[in-house]
């Protein structure tokens, strides 16, 4: 079949990949896309995946830019030309991207950083499926059985025959007052997910944050984005009382393949 001049040929398995995992992620860099494939099964030559970038960016399918914050890292999101070619393709939410994915520091390295943790849990072994924003916010747009709140993901795990689910909250900057009593009556609300998980920056945003669910009959835990990418489910977590501490995985009630350590 021929093409036109300055048209694009896109292969469904792997050009689409990749335009499906940039828009689920919002923001990707360069580093992240090449390990999501490696982990994925799909190694190529790294002179073959920099030349596939660059014609998607070309043609309007992608958008890059560097980020001077990370040390001038490359990073990706989906263009024009991509959110509507991924619309007619049946891909969750497409159309519809969600305002807080502009091109502010802040909403880059948000998504950076659960692109992390998202690899942190395919490298586990243990991750069953994770639900990224775009399909929790179009499943809670277009269907009558939705999520009592737009998560950053809903995550399932499993091990030794054992699966769970958890949904993710990742904050790098506090909410207000009010916002955080809202989310807290939303999250009380929810009949779909037994478990939440909030992962914070640091420790003064971890009590900040923990105080909004004081007393919560909900099982919400707490903790760190270092230790989760240390320990990954292994992680020690604060409940809403503040005062007991388990760690994740026990939580969940998975445990890791032959006694090992996460």
């Amino acid at each position: 079949m021929r093409y036109r001049k300055g048209s694009i040929e896109l292969n469904p398995d792997y050009d689409e990949g990749i335009l499906r995992r940039v828009l689920r992620s919002g923001f990707i860099s360069r580093e992240q896309l090449w390990r999501f494939l490696e982990l994925s099964g799909r190694v190529m030559p790294q002179r073959s995946f920099n030349w596939g970038l660059q014609r998607l960016v070309e043609h309007g399918l992608l958008k890059r830019r560097e980020v001077p914050m990370i040390g001038g890292a490359t990073v990706y999101s989906v263009g024009a030309h991509g959110v509507a070619h991924l619309s007619g393709r049946g891909e969750y939410y497409a159309g519809a991207l969600r305002a807080e994915h502009s091109d502010n520091g802040n909403s880059i390295l948000h998504a950076l950083d659960l692109n992390d943790i998202h690899l942190c849990l395919i490298e586990t072994g243990a991750l069953v499926e994770w639900k990224s924003e775009t399909e929790i916010r179009s499943r809670n747009v277009f269907t009558t059985f939705r999520y009592a709140k737009d998560y950053d993901a809903v995550v399932t795990v499993g091990a030794n025959g054992r699966r769970a689910e958890f949904a993710l909250e990742y904050e790098r900057t506090p909410k207000s007052a009010r916002r955080y009593r809202r989310i807290r009556r939303e999250i009380e609300s929810e009949t779909l997910v037994r478990h939440v998980l909030y992962l914070v920056v640091n420790y003064h945003l971890l009590n900040f944050v923990t105080q909004f669910f004081e007393g919560s009959h909900k099982s919400i835990h707490f903790g760190l984005l270092e230790d989760f990418r240390q320990q990954s489910l292994g992680m020690r977590v604060i409940d809403c009382t503040r005062t007991r501490s388990a760690r994740l995985n026990e939580i969940l009630q998975i445990t890791p393949p032959g006694g090992a350590q996460w």
